[in-house]
């Protein structure tokens, strides 16, 4: 899915900041890091996510005349804006890979440009990477809650429109979910589609096992069945009515689905019916509201269910409304660059994270370290544009989401849980604590 123009979908700041950087002559460069100050409650970990989408937005920045026409209705100066008519992205950039597991206060991605260039990008960037971080770790919390049963998103009804619909569903699969009900997600990213029938299909027929009847005669290969429109007992025993039939002619039910009321006592009555009638391979979806805490609750319960639509709290992170990535300058050409505001401080110097393994190689620590350090572990910031060019092929869907899930199988258990009470290690490299700790001196004393 080709990312639109998103040249102007900017904050206002960035243009005046960018002008008056332009006519003071501070256009020099500099580095920008752009991370996440700190996690949710009971979250252990944020999946990175939005990287792709961000590298495509920074390479293609251009103002085209009709925006320049605009922006001089806005009371930008004539030469700023013949400035704007040639501006394009002109620098560096590392980043974690999409797919990565990453904790508060490291480096997701590093710009290193002229300050014109690396300051404007700041809001748009963060506008990708916040939100795409945050449905995919979303995700990644409902499917290590869910396994073994798979996660169908069922997200897009309850979308913020259309993009959050698209970005959710690809962060979703990133994360771990086995399909989507988004059609054009499955079109565009080559996602899995699946879905069932609506309560309405089955009101609009005389009965219940007529209505089942018509659809899986329309769709004979492995349906779903939604069995609680008027009693979900009875509606288990008409789909195992029409998997009779349906083997009579070869063809097989695939599931049937409950999506209200006590979900795991409904489970357990419904398998029992389906075994007992000589279908035990017809899976049980279950949906209604769902989260992980919901969904650890059915496993502890031993709900025998197979897979888990989950919709609404998954496209929009409920009750997480955003997370707080930042985009801070560490570095220009007068040096290292430090903000001391309280509880907002921020780690100064061009960095890179690297991660250690245990024994059984799980991840066990991150290091903060500046750039030119050498530190053992694996550095997790690479490059992926040089001079304003991108300099690797975009990542395959399916790289990104194997990706995904082998890092976070590496992650410690307990981060993995629906309820996290413990924090993963991450520190800070000798040479790292001594360049702030010897700014913090600078700027306390000279305030």
């Amino acid at each position: 899915m080709t990312t639109p123009n998103k040249t102007m979908l900017t904050d206002l700041y960035q243009l005046t900041m960018n002008a008056a950087y332009y006519y003071n002559d501070k256009d020099e460069p500099a580095t920008f890091d752009l991370f996440i100050r700190s996690l949710p409650e009971d979250w252990g970990y944020f999946i990175v996510n939005g990287i792709e989408d961000a590298v495509e937005y920074i390479t293609s920045i251009f103002f085209t005349d009709d925006d320049i026409a605009y922006l001089k209705t806005k009371g930008f100066g004539s030469e700023y804006l013949e400035f704007l008519r040639k501006f394009t992205f002109q620098g560096d950039v590392h980043a974690m890979p999409d797919g990565t597991p990453v904790f508060p206060n490291e480096p997701i991605l590093r710009v290193s440009a002229l300050r014109t260039q690396a300051q404007f990008i700041e809001t748009t960037l963060l506008n990708i990477i916040n939100f795409q971080t945050m449905i995919a770790t979303k995700a990644s919390r409902v499917v290590h809650a869910a396994a073994p049963a798979g996660v169908v998103d069922f997200g897009l009804r309850r979308a913020h429109e259309e993009d959050a619909g698209m970005k959710g569903a690809r962060a979703a699969y990133i994360a771990g979910a086995v399909a989507t009900s988004n059609v054009k997600a499955g079109k565009i990213y080559d996602i899995p589609i699946a879905g069932t029938h609506a309560h309405s299909f089955v009101m609009g027929f005389e009965n219940e096992l007529e209505a089942f009847r018509a659809y899986a005669k329309i769709f004979p290969e492995n349906p779903t069945l939604l069995i609680d429109t008027y009693d979900t007992l009875q509606g288990a025993r008409n789909a195992a009515v029409v998997a009779g039939e349906m083997k009579a002619e070869g063809k097989r039910l695939g599931a049937v689905r409950l999506d209200s009321g006590d979900l795991p006592a409904l489970a357990r009555q419904v398998r029992s019916i389906l075994d007992q009638a000589g279908y035990p391979e017809v899976k049980i979806v279950a949906s209604n509201d769902l989260n992980e805490y919901l969904i650890d609750d059915h496993k502890n319960r031993h709900a025998p269910i197979d897979l888990y639509g989950v919709g609404t709290e998954l496209i929009t992170a409920k009750p997480v409304a955003a997370i707080p990535g930042v985009y801070k300058l560490v570095e220009d050409s007068s040096g290292p660059k430090i903000k001391l505001s309280s509880h907002k401080r921020t780690v100064p110097g061009i960095k890179q994270v690297y991660r250690r393994t245990d024994t059984e190689n799980r991840y066990c620590r991150d290091i903060i370290a500046l750039d030119r350090e050498q530190v053992e572990g694996t550095p997790l910031l690479q490059e992926v544009v040089r001079k304003g060019k991108r300099v690797r092929d975009k990542r395959d869907l399916q790289e990104i989401r194997q990706h995904c899930l082998e890092c976070t199988s590496r992650l410690p258990e307990q981060l993995r849980k629906t309820r996290v009470t413990e924090t993963y290690k991450v520190c800070l490299s000798d040479s790292l604590q001594s360049l702030i700790d010897t700014l913090v001196h600078r700027f306390s004393s000279s305030a």
